[in-house]
């Protein structure tokens, strides 16, 4: 009897310690699957192949503290062939461990060079995009879809100095995934 009454005890204890800890609040998920479907390219390189944008060569005299950009460089995301419903797109840059989360800036992953890292822009719009961060679903650009299925999303990168730079070699890369709408 003692062991029936000593689990029979626990099973009480036990779910009883559930209700105790009362939820603070709830939380709500809402997504969309759709058929969309495009060819995608950058600059002409269709993935999934990678691109690379290529910045030009700047004296760090022109990034000397932090906050100071230089070197903006174009880059367009071409869609072509696409089917579905969707009227519109942007890219989503993603976060990942090339990423600063506290800026959602691009950091200097393999390059020699000090004090620097990568900036993307919205080059319709000219806002700065923060890689990872949801703000980019209002904040940058939404490109038409034409009747052809085809859209042309612009952007840019450029030198963000974080402190006084130091001479070298700047590389990073970040994933994206096209936002249709």
């Amino acid at each position: 009897m003692n062991v029936h009454a000593f689990t029979l005890a626990a099973l009480f204890l036990a779910t009883g310690a559930q209700f105790a800890n009362a939820a603070d609040g709830t939380i709500n998920f809402n997504g969309e699957l759709n058929e969309q479907t495009c060819t995608i390219a950058v600059d002409g390189v269709v993935t999934p192949a990678v691109a690379t944008v290529t910045l030009p060569t700047i004296s760090t005299g022109l990034l000397t503290s932090a906050g100071q950009a230089e070197g903006r460089t174009g880059f367009t995301i071409q869609l072509t062939n696409c089917v579905g419903p969707a009227t519109t797109a942007a890219a989503f840059f993603n976060s990942g461990a090339s990423v600063d989360p506290l800026t959602g800036n691009l950091l200097n992953m393999a390059g020699s060079a000090k004090n620097v890292q990568l900036q993307l822009i919205d080059a319709k719009g000219g806002a700065v995009i923060q890689a990872g961060n949801t703000n980019q679903r209002t904040k940058t650009t939404r490109n038409t879809i034409d009747a052809s299925g085809a859209a042309n999303m612009s952007y840019a990168v450029q030198y963000l100095a974080t402190g006084a730079t130091e001479a070298g070699t700047v590389t990073s890369s970040v994933t994206y995934n096209v936002d249709y709408q």
